[in-house]
């Protein structure tokens, strides 16, 4: 894979090493199990909380760092209990908002602080894994990024800590809690497009062009986890492609073609390198269409409705015919980060597992690593 992820600054792993450039590829039927989503932690009883409020310790005060901190900051149940970041400036800055919080400069103690029960990651994605399974067997709950980690061995250690500790891991995998998102999930799930057939996926724009990963371990896991989110159905195939145009081994373009259980196929264009900034999802029925447009700012919802004129009397043609295209009107409430805060607050009240649970992410993770190691071969038939 192309620059998957690299250590950096901040609350991060060393030794992460550098990778290879990818190109085209199938991948076996057999790599990708789809697991089915569980009522609460999958084989364990979760630890449920004695008291009303979440005491949350922030690690990782970076740009997406604030932007928790800014959320947990106003989410009802939580508490900011402690910060923790290596550079002592910016803690000093982040610790000036929030005079209860405990700040440090090393994550140990961060573990050691029994006050702290759960446990918000926001460091790269070398990073991942070592700090969530640290933090899961001190006994906290923990709140990770997206990916959950760089290979699926390492998720499944996660999950696997988590369920043995009673314990919640939740994947900050934004967009599946945006009530837009979970309007399309209805639609599908009531049949009102017909026959799945197709969904593409466009992330695109100009800027945060990122060192410590590709766009593919980047931008890929929303997709992914919006796409099994709405197909809970097993990929058996995936051809992709990654293009370094900025820096060598780091892919700022990839091209992905998927194909899943049912003859249902999705594509998935990702790029750092475009003019026009857009997060979209189509779903392609056989009766009706969905748009979805996930810019934070400008999310919306529309169905379309179409005809396929079959009759032969066109010659080689069939006529398409577009009735409508409704836009839907879903109220968008809090913002997704907001509401992602909420349900990770709520899921440790009450033990039940979350929309983005590592055990549900962990698919993502094991397309992410399937997709690529399926690239490095080339050709690889289902």
């Amino acid at each position: 894979m192309a620059g998957r992820a690299r250590a950096g600054t901040r609350g991060r792993a060393r030794g992460a090493p550098r990778r290879r450039r990818r190109v085209g590829g199938r991948l076996q039927r057999a790599a990708l199990p789809v697991r089915a989503g569980g009522r609460g932690l999958s084989g364990a009883s979760r630890v449920l909380m004695r008291s009303t409020t979440v005491n949350v310790a922030l690690v990782g005060l970076g740009y997406w760092g604030a932007n928790l901190l800014r959320i947990f900051g106003k989410t009802p149940g939580a508490r900011i209990a402690a910060l923790c970041d290596q550079e002592e400036q910016q803690l000093a800055r982040s610790g000036e908002a929030h005079a209860g919080a405990r700040c440090v400069t090393d994550y140990a103690k961060v573990l050691a602080t029994a006050a702290v029960d759960a446990v918000v990651l926001a460091t790269p994605p070398a990073s991942h894994h070592v700090l969530a399974l640290a933090a899961l067997r001190a006994g906290k709950h923990v709140w990770v990024e997206k990916p959950l980690a760089l290979t699926a061995a390492q998720g499944r250690e996660l999950v696997e800590a988590a369920r043995a500790g009673g314990r919640l891991l939740f994947v900050d995998e934004t967009f599946l809690y945006d009530p837009l998102v979970g309007e399309m999930k209805r639609l599908v799930d009531r049949g009102v497009l017909g026959q799945l057939y197709h969904l593409s996926f466009e992330r695109l724009g100009m800027g945060r062009i990122r060192r410590d990963s590709n766009v593919w371990w980047n931008s890929a896991p929303h997709d992914l986890a919006i796409l099994l989110h709405l197909v809970p159905r097993r990929v058996v195939r995936a051809r992709l492609h990654e293009h370094a145009h900025l820096r060598p081994g780091i892919a700022d373009m990839a091209v992905c073609d998927l194909e899943l259980e049912d003859g249902i196929s999705a594509h998935l264009y990702l790029s750092w390198l475009h003019p026009e900034k857009t997060a979209s999802v189509t779903v392609v029925g056989s009766e009706r269409m969905l748009r979805y447009e996930g810019r934070f700012k400008k999310r919306t919802l529309t169905l379309y409705d179409y005809t396929l004129d079959t009759d032969d009397r066109h010659g080689n043609l069939v006529p398409v015919r577009q009735f409508a295209a409704r836009p839907l009107e879903v109220p968008a409430g809090a913002e997704p980060l907001g509401l992602a805060a909420r349900h990770f607050v709520d899921s440790i009240r009450t033990g039940t597992e979350p929309l983005s649970s590592g055990a549900r992410s962990l698919r993502v993770v094991e397309v992410l690593e399937a997709a690529e190691h399926a690239a490095t071969r080339h050709s690889l038939d289902a």
